[in-house]
């Protein structure tokens, strides 16, 4: 099986899971958690030169990656998802 195929069925596994998180939280906590999303987002446009030099930074950390390497790669992804949007205890939202 390729590792591109085996890296898709991964994301979306990891997608089906949030959704049913997300859906599973009560609608206040669900509100706050797309609320804090949001400010995210915005704060992370505000700086966008801040934002595009990271993910700059974590895609060439990507591409120094052995092209078959994808679940170094997927780590790398993690790290910048974590780093826009969460901290080590959780997410920032």
């Amino acid at each position: 099986m390729k590792s591109s195929t085996v890296s898709a069925i991964i994301l979306g596994a990891s997608i089906g899971v949030a959704l049913l998180k997300f859906y599973s939280m009560p609608k206040e906590d669900r509100d706050a958690f797309f609320d804090g999303l949001k400010k995210q987002t915005d704060f992370l446009l505000d700086n966008a030169e801040e934002t595009v030099e990271k993910v700059e930074r974590f895609m060439g950390e990507m591409k120094n990656k052995n092209e078959k390497a994808w679940v170094e790669k997927a780590y790398v992804m993690r790290k910048m998802f974590k780093d826009l949007y969460g901290t080590n205890e959780g997410y920032k939202v």
